[in-house]
This record gives structure tokens, sequence and C-alpha cells, in this order.
């Protein structure tokens, strides 16, 4: 879907942006209003990316279908459930014109989201908010869904995306070829209309069983599998310091503990059985 006109669209254009959309039907035509708002100034391509295509249910192998599609320069990521501003096109961008390998932006909570929304929140995206993410060169990660990236480092790396693009190991190829990404808070991204709760519970367990079988490479499988029961309290405290801040996230915080906590024994659960497969 292109959402920039100019000359050199036709061949490759400056961005390309990848959508992965799962159950996001009452989000994804707004999403996609406001990218082709956000990307208009730009030669750009909008690739929208969804299971009926024949690939996978997650949404990182969602993204490394769209990659494969992708023709632009530079290649950004985001979901069906998030909501880009105005300014996110340019911003990430200019970031990467600048000599970034990566640039990523903050990540909201939509002002119409619920409470399941906001547990999704809270336990994905509570380390990059904009207080938590800050500007410029980071050591840190950057979020998948709300990144962009250098075409030639995603080639570059392409064979590693045969099971996914999932960014954090991706991150790690970056700074080993000497690369770095940056937080731009102006590529800032709102985030609403979750996936049902069912949807949420099978992605959780499926993300954590892939998290689970990376770490046991490295560590005791037995350990990874006894700590699981304590993972849920873990996640709800790091992410309850990381509000306790901001009196509006407090509240919403704990209205959302009870779905939250839900979503994380999912993750843990899958973590041991990645861990043990």
């Amino acid at each position: 879907m292109p959402a920039g006109a100019g000359a050199g669209s036709r061949d490759r254009p400056l961005l390309s942006v990848i959508v992965a959309t799962l159950d996001a039907s009452r989000s994804i035509d707004d999403c996609i209003r406001r990218l082709a708002e956000s990307c208009a100034a730009l030669e750009s391509e909008i690739i929208v990316v969804d299971p009926s295509m024949g690939v996978g249910a997650l949404v990182p192998e969602l993204w490394a279908e769209g990659y494969r599609r992708a023709r632009g320069r530079i290649v950004a990521f985001t979901i069906g459930q998030c909501r880009v501003t105005p300014a996110w096109a340019r911003a990430l961008v200019d970031a990467i014109e600048h000599g970034a390998t990566g640039a990523g932006g903050p990540l909201a909570i939509a002002a119409d989201a619920g409470p399941l929304d906001w547990a999704v929140s809270y336990l994905r995206y509570s380390a990059f908010t904009v207080e938590a993410l800050g500007s410029g060169n980071t050591d840190g990660e950057i979020a998948g869904d709300n990144a962009a990236y250098r075409r030639e480092a995603l080639d570059r790396h392409a064979a590693a995306f045969d099971d996914g693009f999932w960014e954090i190991d991706f991150h790690r190829l970056v700074r080993a070829d000497g690369g770095w990404l940056t937080a731009v808070p102006e590529a800032r991204v709102e985030f609403g209309a979750s996936d049902p709760l069912g949807t949420m519970v099978r992605h959780r367990f499926a993300h954590g069983r892939r998290f689970g079988a990376g770490r046991a490479r490295t560590r005791s499988r037995l350990r990874l599998v006894a700590a699981a029961p304590f993972v849920p309290a873990v996640l709800a405290a790091r992410a309850a310091a990381r509000v306790a801040g901001r009196r509006a996230d407090r509240w919403r915080f704990l209205a959302a503990l009870p779905w939250f906590l839900v979503l994380a024994t999912a993750w843990a659960a899958g973590e041991a059985r990645g861990a043990m497969a």
C-alpha cells in the first residue's frame, strides 16, 4: 500500500513500514490512516502482514515476512494496535540518516484503552515509555513494535530471520557489527485495542516458550523451570517500579493487575516449557 508519492518510489522507496496484524480488526483502519498521514511526505510503502498470507501466527514471523517483501532503504516495524503520531516517520528516518543503525520511539497508552490494554502495555512496554526510554544513543533496547532499521543491516543478517524477526537477537548482531541504536522521543506511538484475552494468553505463552528455549542454551534448564513460579511477581514488581512516580499510571496498573498476572503467568509457563523442550 503506497503511502507517499515521488519519482523514485516505484524503484526503491525511502521507507517501508511493516504492520503485523493479529486480531487487530478494531484498530487496523485507524492504524493505517495514521501511518499514511505520517508517511505522506516521504517516498514510502506500508505493508500489512497477517497469518492469512501463509506465514506464522506470531508477530516476529509476520515482521520477517514483511521485511522480505519490503523495498525501502529504511524498514520500520509496528503492529496493528499501534497509532503513530504525525512526526513519527520523519523522526525515525532522520535518526537513521544521521548514522544510527536502528531507531525506536516510546509507546504510550491510548486514551480510549481499557484494563486489558493497560495490562498488555505495562507488561510489554513499561520499559519504553517516554520517561524510561530516554533520548539519544542507548545501550539498552528499543521495542520492535516501534522501531526502524537500515536496510543493509537487515540484509546482512537476513538468514537470522528464518524463524522470525526478534529484535533483541538482531540488536546483538547490530552491536557486534559496531552499529548502534538510538531512542527518538518524537517517534511516539499509542497502544490500544489489544487482542482478546485468550489470544493474548496464547501469544504470551508462545513468546515465553521461544525465550525459554533460547535461555536454556546458556543456563540450567532445571533452574529456569524452578524460577518460573516467581516470574509473574518479578515482572509485576519491575513494572510497578517503573510507573511508581506517575499517579495516573499507578492506579491504572493496580486496576490492570489481575490481567497483568494472567498474561505474566502465561509467559512464565511458556518460558518453562521452552526451557524443557
